[in-house]
């Protein structure tokens, strides 16, 4: 038990590091290089795998600190021993308080862990209790104009979210029925597209996801910014695929523009930006897929060239001692 909530600690650490490093990177270059004209579809890419590769790493730094550590001879020998590795690391447990100064930071990270875990199932919770309402005729006009699979069924709702794709592993569209009455059917079909967009994507796989991991790694800077960016991106991403000819995007404008006005005041500028993408002229930026490759594989290999370090790798390595020394 005590190897699991170390290698769970571990993971903890790891991965809060990594989605430092790649949400700096990426941060630094969405400012200061071409990279900020990329959005839609390529920025939610990247934000997405910026946000999720490092936990994922972190699963593999974990179990390698803890088979080093395990193996290390000084390990068994006695509760504590002096570090004389050849290169200069951050954490070495050369005496007792550094022992204990380790066992701080694993209930830490696991105090953490169990909040956020809490955090996670209530808001679960919550998300069950929409109720669903059969489509009204006019909905149901729209869903024949929107040609959706008959495997995304749609709901109306008495709910204050005027539209959303709600459900991981058997989704379903839901659309208040405020919103039904006050658009004119070809609006009304065009949100029905774009939540289909969203379904298509997977964005409520991705969705779900990233939301645990921004939750549990809600004080690592950087976190909360790619999760923010990603859905942002995920939105326009939906626009873009919603909005696939000049007609349909001025339908969009006027279904976002009426949410702005009566639903979401909070998100008014976010969707005020969103209705200047889909009426001005949206130009795609040439090699946007090979500058998020470029960037992604540059990032990666920047955390896995920080971690063949011999200073990083003793710290992980001692870490993980110090943690499963009883």
């Amino acid at each position: 038990m005590r190897v699991i909530l170390a290698g769970i600690a571990l993971w903890f650490l790891v991965s809060a590091f990594l989605i430092f490093a790649v949400g700096a990177f990426l941060w630094l270059l969405r400012k200061f290089s071409p990279l900020r004209k990329v959005e839609g579809a390529g920025w939610a890419r990247l934000t997405a795998f910026g946000l999720l590769l490092p936990p994922s790493s972190g699963i593999a730094f974990a179990i390698a600190g803890l088979t080093s550590a395990l193996l290390c001879p000084s390990t068994v020998a006695r509760n504590y021993h002096l570090c004389m590795h050849s290169a200069r690391h951050f954490c070495g447990h050369s005496g007792a308080p550094n022992i204990l100064r380790s066992q701080f930071v694993l209930w830490g990270a696991l105090v953490w862990f169990g909040l956020a875990s809490v955090a996670l199932g209530l808001s679960t919770r919550r998300s069950r209790y929409i109720k669903r309402i059969e489509p009204s005729p006019k909905l149901c006009q729209a869903i024949a104009n929107a040609n959706l699979p008959r495997n995304l069924p749609v709901w109306e709702t008495g709910n204050e979210i005027p539209a959303g794709l709600v459900g991981v592993f058997c989704p379903s569209i839901f659309v208040s029925k405020e919103l039904v009455r006050r658009l004119p059917l070809s609006a009304l079909t065009v949100i029905l597209r774009h939540e289909y967009a969203h379904f298509v994507r997977r964005d409520h796989w991705l969705r779900f996801l990233i939301f645990v991991v921004a939750l549990i790694f809600a004080p690592v800077p950087f976190a909360i910014w790619l999760q923010k960016e990603w859905r942002n991106a995920s939105e326009r991403a939906a626009d873009d695929f919603a909005a696939s000819n000049e007609k349909s995007a001025s339908h969009l404008a006027l279904a976002l523009q009426s949410l702005q006005s009566v639903w979401v005041p909070k998100s008014a500028q976010q969707l005020s930006n969103r209705v200047e993408w889909l009426k001005g002229q949206k130009l795609k930026v040439a090699g946007e897929t090979l500058v998020g490759a470029v960037t992604m594989v540059c990032s990666l290999a920047f955390c896995v060239l920080a971690f063949h370090l011999p200073s990083l790798w003793l710290t992980l390595h001692c870490l993980a001692e110090a943690l499963v020394l009883k």
